[in-house]
């Protein structure tokens, strides 16, 4: 497996690019800065005829410096200046200041004693060459300096977003493993108590358990369709809690009454899968008994931008510090928290006589569920 890059790995592997406009534009906003700073100088100061001569001389070294880029950009790209490598790059970039700094001053002579003239400026005098070389050297180097910082900002920026790309990704791909194994934990988990609540039927109402398995194979197929889908719409999480409280109702009979109350505003909105049967399920386990009724009211709203869920619950025999939040509970939360970060809201616990659970997830459209093989196979035809 090939090992992920450094930061400095990454910032030396990315080169900055510009398009020739951009460049251009670039230094004629330099030489017109230039050009004003100097021509509005000799206004204030009364120096007259100077137009001519300072839109040469600034617009000249603009332009003297836009036809050295590329090979500023090449070295550049050869010696980065990176934290890892700049002290055995800096030798190379002192030479290439020192070349690019005599070639801009020398370009700028050539264009000024050769333009002006040709314009009826006269004889341009820009003095001692050997002397105007070290003239010229601090705003070339100043120039120079600029250049670097500026690549080498753009390096860095691309590594760091490159970087935080890689931990977002990594964190993401985290996330869906932990909320696949979280959804492989709950399965076994429902299934194991969904079995036990069918052989504890088995031989006192032989009738009542078939139906039992039945409705688990119809639990089954809709787990089969939503293995891989995270959120599926409430409708289809509907269904899936239909079955469930089937198998409660032939184990339980009257004594669980069940009342639902949903928004039809919401079935069509994303919820995660297998969400409200681990809810139901821990609101049979704290009230209904062999001697003892339950009442659980689900309540399902839209408020704004939120999925309101709600569940009630009587809380059966023994105190009420028994009621608290058992696998199926805390496995939801952790899928929550996974699935929706900050943007949710979820409580569980014993309020008086009864067990309150509230969850608020985000508002938004669910993907159809896939059709699958089984799809529209009663789930006890073949049995």
């Amino acid at each position: 497996m090939r090992k992920p890059a450094t930061l400095d790995e990454t910032v030396e592997g990315y080169n900055p690019r510009f398009s020739f406009a951009v460049i251009f534009a670039a230094f004629t906003a330099i030489g017109t800065l230039r050009f004003l700073t100097f021509y509005l100088d000799d206004i204030t100061r009364n120096v007259p005829n100077t137009l001519v001569m300072r839109l040469v001389e600034e617009f000249g070294g603009a332009y003297a410096g836009l036809l050295l880029f590329p090979a500023l950009i090449a070295v550049e790209r050869r010696f980065p200046l990176t934290a890892g490598r700049w002290r055995r790059h800096w030798a190379p970039h002192a030479l290439t200041f020192a070349l690019y700094s005599a070639a801009h001053t020398t370009i700028m002579w050539f264009s000024r004693v050769t333009i002006l003239p040709a314009l009826g400026h006269g004889p341009y005098d820009y003095g001692r060459m050997s002397t105007r070389y070290f003239m010229e050297s601090p705003n070339d180097f100043f120039a120079y300096s600029a250049f670097l910082g500026l690549f080498t900002l753009l390096r860095v920026m691309h590594a760091v977003r490159e970087r935080d790309m890689r931990v977002a990704a990594l964190a993401r791909t985290a996330a869906e493993s932990r909320l696949a194994a979280l959804s492989t934990r709950l399965q076994p988990h429902f299934l194991f108590n969904a079995l036990n609540t069918i052989a504890s039927t088995v031989h006192d109402d032989p009738d009542a358990a078939d139906a039992m398995i039945g409705n688990l194979g119809e639990l089954l197929r809709h787990a089969l369709r939503t293995s891989n889908q995270p959120e599926i719409p409430l409708s289809d999480e509907l269904e899936v809690l239909q079955s469930y409280l089937a198998i409660i109702g032939a184990r339980f009979g009257e004594r669980v009454a069940f009342d639902l109350d949903v928004d039809p505003r919401t079935r069509p909105l994303a919820v995660p899968a297998l969400l409200l049967q681990p809810l139901v399920e821990n609101a049979v386990r704290h009230g209904a008994s062999a001697e003892y009724s339950s009442a659980i009211t689900l309540r399902i709203a839209l408020a704004g931008q939120e999925v309101q869920i709600a569940l009630e619950n009587e809380i059966g025999p023994g105190t009420v510090e028994d009621a608290v939040p058992g696998t199926g509970l805390s496995t939801t939360r952790d899928r929550l928290r996974l699935l929706y970060g900050d943007a949710h809201t979820f409580s569980a616990g014993a309020a008086g006589r009864r067990f309150v659970v509230t969850i608020g997830i985000p508002a938004r459209p669910a993907a159809p569920l896939p059709a699958g093989p089984m799809q529209g196979v009663h789930a006890g035809a073949d049995r």
